[in-house]
């Protein structure tokens, strides 16, 4: 019988990612500054109490643009990880149940899909059809479902052979009513431990395109990262730190939820 108490990882994950949400959405209630006000007289300045983070180039304060650039990333990363399973989710269970050219014509989509870069594609759909939230959630979403297609795809041909399924289908129910009433129940948990996964690949494809200067906002942690990075060597090592840990902390919260939930359920 599969555990079903929650073990540290997940306790992890889902501490790190309420941290960053609570902070990035209602911080700036609390502490009303504005991350893009320049102070040029107060550039460069290291992490005091009255800028806890110190300050950039610029001299705004980075702990406000920290909170500010978690909120971009937080929505990309849920949005896009939830848009990859359920792309991929029912690609996989509808190419595996249906099979013969519905297959074929589905797989080769995913082979053509992942035999070219990620980060290229997502840069041209970027490019061109712009940089908002929403088209950068759409990009990341259409180009990171295949490798959870395969997954529920390979569990599907095992499931579809299954006395019950079989029955269903002798009992003349529609295709559709099959997927939803068992084979989609029947993966749900496997399905939950990649959206974790999806959610972490997508925060960090984000990072990579707001280095880039996609952002998706006004401002960015990626974003913020690239700019300070010329910095780096005159001692100013608040603009790439702060960033940088907010980026990788998000995004091993996600992957923690999905690996304590791997475990819980193995």
């Amino acid at each position: 019988m599969a555990n079903t108490k929650l073990n540290g990882e997940i306790m992890f994950g889902i501490s790190v990612i309420l941290f960053f949400t609570i902070t990035s959405f209602f911080g700036k209630y609390f502490i009303p500054i504005n991350p893009s006000v320049q102070h040029l007289s107060a550039a460069f300045q290291p992490p005091s109490w009255s800028h806890p983070f110190g300050t950039d180039y610029l001299g705004r304060d980075v702990f406000a643009r920290t909170l500010e650039g978690g909120s971009v990333s937080i929505e990309v990363g849920v949005a896009a990880g939830l848009l990859t399973v359920v792309i991929g989710g029912l690609v996989g269970i509808f190419s595996a149940y249906y099979g013969y050219k519905v297959d074929i014509t589905i797989q080769r989509v995913v082979d053509i899909i992942l035999s070219i870069p990620l980060i290229v594609l997502a840069l041209v759909l970027v490019a061109l059809f712009g940089s908002s939230i929403a088209l950068i959630v759409f990009a990341i979403g259409i180009l990171t479902w295949p490798s959870l297609a395969r997954i529920t795809r390979a569990e599907t041909l095992s499931l579809k052979e299954r006395d019950f399924v079989y029955a269903e289908i002798v009992a003349g129910a529609s295709g559709i009513h099959v997927v939803f009433r068992h084979l989609i129940p029947n993966q749900a948990k496997t399905i939950l431990v990649y959206s974790g996964l999806a959610m972490s690949s997508a925060t960090l494809i984000q990072a990579a395109l707001s280095y880039l200067g996609f952002t998706g906002g006004s401002v960015s942690w990626g974003f913020d990262l690239y700019m300070a990075q010329q910095y780096i060597f005159n001692g100013s090592w608040w603009m790439t730190f702060f960033p940088g840990a907010a980026i990788t902390l998000t995004s091993l919260g996600f992957y923690m939820i999905s690996e304590g939930l791997r475990k819980m359920w193995r």
